[in-house]
């Protein structure tokens, strides 16, 4: 096969001309850059002393979260209808890169001033706390499952898709907060008062590894409303309703069917006792992982 034809086979598996995949590429480099960059720029500190020189791992694990969100967006942006011009096609990648960083930036942000208002989520991470970071990195993940989820719903980049994506948006992060609340007064309950936000902040990992695998159950779940509530751009708080209902609902279906897979697979295991005061990681994976497990099988139920 000579080189014309090589070309024209990866021209066809891509689905798209090569210049075009080049300069798809070469801005989501870009945008990668500047994902480090800002997260630094946000922080208030230079990402080269926090990651070689001071070998903040809780730091990395934050940008990391960050970085594998905004991944997991722009994989949903090539799908998209877009310009077919060099130029403007490597402007609307950027700017639609810019706004999903300004989003996510937005929405931990919205999620710290909400669900960790006793703490200082920053300072603790500067300070080297991966509990705090692996909750944050996991806030990140999640949020961007609701944004791929929604570009792959509406199907489109118009002023009312925009403003629907944004409201779903801020919805699930609401319903993230709720449920950050539940799991808030579940701890304080199992734990004669004991607060969350003060072992997160103790750099308790098991309790962050758990609430983690919560937080990213919790935004796969909410990435299926629109499975069950088809996108129609003539009634678009209809769409915003239907999404919120079945968040809602997923939510709480969530919640029960790891709890009873909890009760069933780990049963004479005092789970709470394993992982909150004993720092047991081993039980706290197990536990985060029946509950994604259990979003899983939702998600496939009703996608199905």
């Amino acid at each position: 096969m000579n080189m014309a034809s090589a070309l024209t086979e990866l021209e066809r598996f891509a689905g798209e001309p090569l210049p075009i995949l080049a300069v798809e590429l070469a801005m989501v480099l870009i945008l990668f850059v500047i994902a480090r960059y800002t997260h630094g720029w946000w922080s208030g500190v230079d990402t080269h002393e926090e990651l070689s020189e001071r070998d903040n791992i809780a730091f990395g694990i934050s940008l990391a979260g960050g970085i594998t969100g905004l991944c997991l967006v722009l994989s949903g942006m090539f799908h998209l209808p877009g310009p077919e011009s060099l130029l403007w096609r490597a402007i609307w990648i950027g700017g639609m890169g810019l706004a999903t960083l300004a989003l996510m930036r937005l929405g931990r942000w919205w999620y710290d001033k909400l669900a960790l208002h006793q703490v200082d989520k920053h300072g603790l991470i500067l300070e080297g706390n991966i509990a705090m970071a692996l909750v944050d990195a996991a806030v990140a993940v999640a949020t961007a499952m609701v944004l791929l989820a929604n570009l792959r719903w509406l199907g489109e980049i118009s002023l009312a898709a925009l403003f629907l994506l944004c409201l779903d948006y801020f919805i699930a992060l609401t319903l993230l907060v709720i449920t950050t609340r539940v799991l808030e007064h579940r701890f304080r309950r199992l734990n004669q008062g004991g607060s969350l936000q003060r072992a997160l902040a103790q750099d308790h990992r098991a309790v962050a590894l758990r609430h983690s695998a919560y937080l990213l159950a919790c935004g796969h779940v909410i990435a299926t409303a629109g499975a069950l509530n088809p996108y129609d751009p003539a009634t678009p708080m209809l769409n915003v309703s239907g999404w919120l209902a079945w968040s809602a609902i997923g939510l709480a279906i969530l919640l029960a069917l790891s709890s009873a897979l909890r009760y069933l697979v780990l049963a004479q295991i005092k789970v709470s006792r394993e992982v909150e005061l004993q720092n047991n990681s081993g039980i706290a994976i197990l536990d985060g992982a029946l509950v994604y497990a259990s979003a899983l099988v939702l998600a496939n139920l009703i996608q199905s």
